[in-house]
């Protein structure tokens, strides 16, 4: 138990000994006991405000399996409240951080902690191809009620968990692998999609030559796969890709379309970088 008092604000999980303030609603559902998670943390001192360690401070997201006992119980059972995308605040007495002995020097003995958490993502545990084609529908359905809602970020996190489900699929049955493939190009395709919404245009195109190594005459993969080339300033590339496209579709105005913009945003860059030259040398 902790002598801090602690805002009404905070809610308690654990009465007495876990406590927290939800900054940022998620949404779908929350993770499982062996789920493997991944969250972007904040922690510092309850009572002076301290911080003692921050994953966004080094640029790296935080992986851990919940519920085993790889992180402490404050984490364990505050972060199973969570849903994908929500930011809270979670204190936790020292019997659910770090207890008597505290982690010199930075955390003392018997110091209630604060720790703010954003749930990334998780991937339930599946280690069968029944579980994994099962688990791997579930993001996808998942994602794809992320993206309809306009929540690129959650719709990303859950179509890569899928796809990297269906990597190793060690012990299929041949009727299981037949099944994982057209899912998973799915899964990639949607990935793409989602990436190209957030402006990742190189994690798009990384999704879509995945897809592509499944599939390579797919039409919605390869328009795509051009416009993350395109959103990447990869002209050449990006028209090639297009150009790619009328053979698979020939006629397709979505390609010719596509071309014509890829042309006109060339032009526009290369006038743009010869007059920058221009400047440079006058």
């Amino acid at each position: 138990m902790t002598d801090v008092t602690i805002p009404e604000d905070y809610l308690p999980i654990v009465d007495g000994l876990l406590w927290k303030k939800i900054l940022k609603e998620g949404s779908g559902d929350s993770p499982t006991i062996k789920s493997n998670v991944n969250v972007h943390y904040i922690g510092t001192l309850f009572t002076n405000g301290d911080k003692f360690d921050s994953s966004r401070d080094r640029n790296s997201p935080f992986n851990f399996k919940l519920g085993v006992g790889q992180v402490i119980k404050g984490w364990d059972e505050g972060v199973a409240t969570m849903k994908i995308g929500e930011l809270a605040e979670l204190v936790c007495a020292p019997e659910y951080a770090y207890g008597a002995q505290g982690s010199p020097p930075k955390i003392p003995g018997n110091s209630t902690l604060k720790f703010e958490v954003e749930l990334l993502g998780f991937q339930e545990s599946a280690d069968n191809p029944t579980a994994k084609l099962t688990l791997a529908k579930k993001k996808k359905d998942q994602g794809n009620a992320s993206f309809k809602a306009g929540e690129n970020g959650p719709a990303s996190q859950a179509y890569k968990d899928g796809a990297d489900l269906l990597k190793d699929m060690a012990g299929a049955t041949p009727e299981q692998l037949q099944e994982a493939g057209p899912l998973r190009l799915a899964l990639l395709s949607n990935l793409a999609a989602a990436y190209l919404k957030l402006n990742e245009n190189g994690k798009a195109a990384e999704a879509c030559l995945q897809a592509l190594e499944i599939q390579n005459d797919h039409v919605k993969v390869t328009y795509r796969l051009a416009q993350a080339y395109l959103g990447l300033s990869e002209f050449e590339d990006a028209k090639k890709i297009a150009q790619r496209g009328l053979e698979i579709a020939p006629g397709d105005a979505t390609f010719t379309s596509l071309l014509n913009v890829i042309a006109s945003k060339q032009a526009a860059f290369k006038k743009k970088e010869k007059a920058a030259y221009s400047k440079m040398f006058s």
